[in-house]
């Protein structure tokens, strides 16, 4: 599968991570440019750190322990006692003070840090990254665990930040410790990785029709229930898999479960017979099934399987048990504009029957 280019990718993460309004027209004409992913990161990282100076960063109340001269917030006697500070006229506090110093400011400048520290960036993103770095002074650096990211608590209205944070998730996951070198990490380009690739593809599908079309409600990760489980009990509903869509689109006529791939290859079959791929259409029925038994009052539900395309562009369209099925490729190495459009173009071909048979 050829690589996405650099700006799809932009696009891609702005859409995935619900963060077009704070899509960067530098950046997006510099991606065009830039050869490799962790230039990509650290230009928005940089540009984005930029912008939060500018507008001002997020403050918080931070836990400091301080000796005083005088008494500030919570005097702490054992401390106070256990090193004689009174004899000295002073005395371990315990108080809260705005600061700049907080979980996300932290991840943010440390993950600036990883990055300028990076072999083969860009000379130029480089020093775009350090000059970021150093205008966070004040904000410690800290060592970057997994669990980091998932303690951070930021309320709606920071969405900038919760896209920033994203991306230094993104950097931190894409780092490798050499393995000839123990002190030295390797930038591993995403793009090449299968799993994490469909993850992306799929939040970006997603976010691109909640933003970009106004006929359908989008639902992502939807719930679907088994419908002939419903009188299972706990223990043995505890044993059946949970179901769960990428995407339901519903208008007034048509409701479709659509299922994101992504593959090397979107045609399986054995010895290379180009069929579409068994596992794919089993998982996709089994959805129409169960949310039609459901839901029946409506349009008959209908499916699409969309896959990254390969070489070939594929349009195919089938009926089993009764329901529409179409399998879709998008060429995400086209220009930006003929991505936009052929997503767009998928929902407009309407079923022949929009009722049920």
């Amino acid at each position: 599968m050829k690589r996405v280019p650099i700006l799809n990718v932009y696009y891609l993460l702005c859409y995935a991570w619900d963060a077009m309004q704070h899509q960067d027209t530098k950046v997006r004409g510099d991606a065009g440019k830039l050869e490799s992913v962790q230039d990509l990161l650290g230009k928005v990282l940089a540009n984005g750190a930029n912008r939060l100076v500018r507008r001002g960063i997020d403050r918080g109340y931070v836990e400091r322990r301080e000796d005083l001269a005088g008494i500030r917030g919570k005097l702490a006697v054992s401390e106070t006692a256990k090193r004689a500070l009174r004899a000295r006229g002073r005395a371990a506090c315990d108080f809260e003070e705005l600061s700049v110093d907080i979980l996300p400011n932290r991840i943010l400048r440390a993950s600036l840090d990883s990055l300028r520290r990076l072999d083969g960036l860009d000379r130029g993103v480089r020093q775009e990254v350090a000059s970021a770095y150093h205008r966070l002074g004040g904000v410690s650096v800290v060592p970057l665990r997994r669990r980091t990211f998932g303690i951070v608590q930021l309320d709606r209205n920071r969405t900038l930040y919760r896209f920033l944070l994203s991306v230094c998730r993104l950097v931190y996951e894409s780092q490798l410790v050499d393995g000839n070198r123990t002190d030295r990490t390797i930038f591993h380009d995403f793009r090449e990785d299968e799993h994490q690739m469909w993850r992306l593809f799929e939040k970006f599908v997603t976010g691109f029709y909640r933003r970009e079309q106004h006929d359908f409600s989008v639902s992502g990760g939807q719930h679907i229930s088994w419908w002939d489980a419903a009188g299972a009990t706990a223990a043995d509903s505890a044993l059946i898999p949970r179901m769960e869509a990428d995407l339901v689109l519903e208008s007034a006529g048509r409701r479709i479960i659509m299922d994101t791939k992504y593959y090397t290859e979107a045609l399986g079959g054995r010895h290379g017979s180009g069929k579409l791929r068994s596992g794919n259409l089993y998982q996709l029925l089994t959805y129409l099934r169960n949310r039609e038994a459901a839901k029946p009052d409506g349009a008959k539900h209908e499916g699409i399987l969309l896959y990254p395309q390969v070489d070939e562009p594929l349009a195919a369209e089938i009926r089993l048990d009764g329901f529409r099925v179409q399998a879709r490729t998008i060429d995400l190495g086209q220009p930006w504009q003929g991505i936009h459009d052929d997503l767009l173009e998928i929902l407009s071909r309407p079923s022949p029957s929009s009722g049920h048979d």
